[in-house]
């Protein structure tokens, strides 16, 4: 059985559980896969190092993304990204000893997502 393409987005910003996250996305990108890394700063803050390490993760399993910086409220702006793409399939990392806790990004992801989640704990 073969994967079938996707259009897969990941939220990233440096933390242990979106490295996690990150991973599980490129274990997840098949052949024809897009890959879409997403990183949210709160005032329009240059992403810099945050990037250019998912950038070095990517590249060294040898797949190719494109990357998306954009500015506000994590999870607003991972779903808009998630809906300007077409994405299939959003994956996050878990900060939260629940993921299902208020206020948490990957609840709100969950929660309001027009596609599949997959929170990486």
């Amino acid at each position: 059985m073969s994967a079938q393409p996707r259009k897969i987005l990941v939220g990233y910003d440096g933390t242990d559980s979106s490295v996690r996250a990150l991973d599980r996305a490129i274990q997840l990108t098949g052949y024809g896969s897009t890959l879409t890394v997403v990183n949210v700063t709160n005032d329009g803050e240059r992403p810099g190092a945050v990037l250019d390490d998912a950038r070095q993760r990517v590249r060294s399993r040898l797949l190719t993304a494109s990357y998306q910086q954009r500015v506000g409220e994590a999870a607003e702006q991972l779903l808009e990204a998630a809906t300007d793409i077409g994405a299939e399939l959003v994956v996050v990392g878990r900060r939260a000893a629940n993921a299902s806790e208020p206020g948490t990004v990957s609840a709100a992801v969950v929660r309001w997502s027009p596609c599949d989640v997959l929170v990486v704990g």
